[in-house]
């Protein structure tokens, strides 16, 4: 239905990039203009021929997986522009040009996903990994807040928990411009700071522990928000005077957080535990209890013979062909990591994992393809002989 389209965006976005300065240096710059151009007329026609054809008369399925073959073929596109690194060896005119040409390439095809997932939110895959122009615009944009953190007159708050919020979601930024974040970590990074700046604005309602609550219920499952959060509690503790204050006290925080629902889908890094696992499992270390929620991996990893690759390619086809009740890839790619060991890797990493389900590995596709049609000719034989 659209495919033509996208092709022709995947030409002109390479033939910018690849575009040999050399060969006709006086014209160069006219060509990769006249490119730059053709590409945004082309995204600017995609956004038409969508609207036009998505609120036709279309199956659901069929917009979902229309508008998810889109999106990641326009990351793909995306990403091998940020990839491109102009030469050092040419005049600072040329690489000022073709660094604004990417850059405007770049603003095109992100116009164009911003697009997706706002007029068709419902189709649009939140769990893909964004671009790395995504998270450069991310990072700005959290920059942008710093400085009225600095100036903020509430005294109720204590300035080393923004630090470590800002620091959380700096670093997740920072990461998504090399190896990448899901849309979903995108938008709670940024949803983090700002709920912050809200609760600040509040002026003395908002108080330390009231924000603390706050990102713990939002899921800021961060090793630096543990770690200020166990600096802040102990301090308060070492001002108690009797064990029996103590012990009152370390219960009456368990009794608070067990309290506060902790929604898993928000976490912002979904390899590791929630912030309720982290923080009551501590707490109760502390009373002498045995925790109630364990962090460690399953005493059992089942074995496969199978790569990363092979094993992230099975489970994302069982993911789309709606084989699984949940649509949140970060939770099943998790489960998966946490119980199966495959030949060369006793612990996957979630991270490596997660890259894998996205990866175009044709290599892979070949041995699961092998597989798969192994499984269907024992059907056939098996059940409809």
């Amino acid at each position: 239905m659209l495919r033509s389209e996208l092709y022709e965006l995947e030409k002109s976005v390479g033939a910018i990039i690849n575009e040999n300065r050399t060969v006709n240096p006086d014209g160069y710059q006219k060509q990769i203009a006249d490119q730059v151009t053709h590409v945004e007329t082309l995204c600017s026609g995609l956004k038409r021929k969508w609207t036009h054809e998505f609120m036709s008369n279309v199956k659901e399925q069929v917009i979902k997986r229309y508008v998810q073959f889109h999106q990641a073929g326009i990351v793909q596109l995306s990403d091998e522009v940020s990839r491109v690194v102009p030469a050092l060896n040419i005049s600072d005119e040329i690489r000022v040009f073709e660094l604004e040409s990417y850059r405007q390439v770049n603003a095109a095809l992100e116009n164009v996903l911003e697009f997706l997932h706002r007029q068709f939110y419902k189709y649009f895959d939140i769990d893909h990994q964004a671009t790395a122009y995504h998270c450069r615009l991310l990072g700005s944009k959290i920059a942008a807040f710093e400085p009225e953190f600095k100036v903020s007159t509430n005294s109720q708050v204590d300035d080393s928990l923004i630090a470590a919020m800002l620091t959380s979601v700096s670093e997740i930024v920072a990461e998504g411009m090399i190896s990448g974040i899901s849309y979903r970590q995108a938008d709670q990074c940024l949803n983090f700071v700002r709920m912050t700046h809200h609760l600040l604005s509040l002026s003395t309602k908002t108080t330390t522990e009231s924000l603390a609550h706050a990102l713990y219920q939002q899921n800021m499952n961060s090793l630096h928000f543990f770690e200020w959060y166990k600096g802040y509690f102990l301090s308060r503790l070492n001002t108690l005077a009797s064990q029996k204050a103590k012990h009152d006290f370390i219960s009456a925080q368990i009794k608070t957080f067990a309290g506060i629902f902790v929604s898993p889908e928000k976490a912002l890094q979904p390899e590791l535990p929630g912030t309720d696992a982290y923080i009551i499992s501590w707490l109760q270390e502390l009373t002498g209890a045995s925790p109630e929620t364990k962090s460690n991996k399953p005493s059992v990893q089942f074995p496969l013979n199978l790569s990363v690759p092979q094993f992230a390619l099975f489970i994302r086809i069982f993911y789309k062909t709606g084989c699984f009740p949940v649509e949140n890839v970060a939770m099943i790619t998790r489960f998966f990591t946490e119980h199966f060991t495959t030949k060369k890797q006793p612990h996957i990493s979630h991270k490596s994992f997660g890259r894998a389900f996205y990866s175009l590995d044709q290599s892979a596709a070949a041995v699961v393809r092998d597989f798969l049609q192994k499984m269907l000719n024992y059907l056939n034989k098996t059940y409809f002989p």
